[in-house]
This record gives C-alpha cells, structure tokens and sequence, in this order.
C-alpha cells in the first residue's frame, strides 16, 4: 500500500485501471451482453410458443365440450320429438297440445354468450337453429290443425330424418375428429 494513502485520511487507494485499456476485456464485455441479449430472447421466444400452444389446446378443449354439449342436447330433443310424433300417431288425440313436446334448449341458448360459440362450424350451428325453426313453426301448424294429422307426422319424421342425418352425424364426426386431436396432443377429453 502506497505510504501516502495511509497518511492522508479520506483518500482511497489507487486503484489499477489497466485491464479496462486491453482489447480482450471489451471484447469478453461485448460477447458477455451478445449472450444475455440472445438468451433473453430465445427464452422469451419458447415462452411465448409454450404461451400460444396452451391457448390453441384450452381452446380446442372448450370447443370439444360445447360442441359435445350441442350434439347431445340435439340429439334428446331429437327422441323427444320422435315420442311426440308416436303418441300423436299411436293414440290420434284430438289436442295436440296435450302431448306437446318438451324440448331443452339450455346449451342453444347459453351459447349466445360463448365466446367459442363461433368456433363451430357454421353448418353445425346454421343445421341446428334452421331445425328448431321448422320443428316450432310444423308443431304449431300440428296443435292448430292447419295440417292434417298425416301430412303433420310427415313433416316431424322427414325434418328429424335430416337433422339427425346430416347435422347430429356430422356434429359426431366433427366432435370426434377434435378428440382424437386433443389425445394427440395428451389431453383426455369424455
């Protein structure tokens, strides 16, 4: 230590500065921040690929579910309006209304305030509401004997016929397609 540094309080040592003139130390310093820089990016990159692959599967997963939920709900409304239709046809009531059908539309409706709603395909959702449509529009023309009663039934089983034919199979295919995408992925989906 320097003998002046001693005597005199309040000065520090003299430091040695010669590393910082050598080229190596700016060169080691420049890769040094090279590497952050490019690590940090990287990591942000797989983080944000991670980031979009989680939304992409939780979405698909909902779609699964609200398209299940769809087919199933068409699919009991569907047998109910087969019932109807056998006990009109098997015990000719003279008031339709008595048996009218129960239907449920609770997934029809929520589905207004899904946001996944419109992930669906449009053939699946233009299939189910144009059913519902007829099917009110020929059980009320039925329950106030606007039709006879044969042309009535007629016109329950050909429009069942069809949604079951092509919607509710097609909404299967669809469904079952997604699954198979989901355990593709690891994600086990009932």
């Amino acid at each position: 230590m320097d003998k002046d540094a001693v005597s005199r309080p309040g000065r520090r040592p003299k430091l040695d500065n010669s590393e910082l003139t050598k080229t190596g130390f700016w060169v080691g310093q420049v890769f040094m921040l090279i590497a952050t820089v490019l690590g940090v990016f990287l990591a942000s990159q797989e983080g944000l690929s991670q980031a979009i692959t989680f939304s992409d599967l939780d979405d698909q997963q909902k779609n699964y579910y609200l398209r299940r939920s769809l087919h199933d709900e068409l699919a009991d409304n569907i047998k109910l309006v087969r019932q109807y239709a056998d006990v009109i046809k098997d015990q000719s009531p003279m008031h339709f209304k008595r048996y009218h059908p129960r239907l449920q539309f609770y997934v029809w409706e929520s589905m207004k305030y899904n946001p996944n709603t419109l992930q669906t395909p449009s053939e699946y959702i233009a299939g189910v509401r144009r059913y519902y449509a007829e099917l009110e529009e020929i059980i009320d023309n039925g329950e106030h004997m606007s039709f006879s009663t044969g042309y009535f039934l007629q016109q329950l089983k050909e429009k069942t016929d069809a949604a079951e034919q092509t919607t509710l199979k097609g909404l299967e295919q669809n469904i079952q397609g997604l699954k198979g995408d989901l355990q593709k992925s690891g994600i086990s989906v009932e």
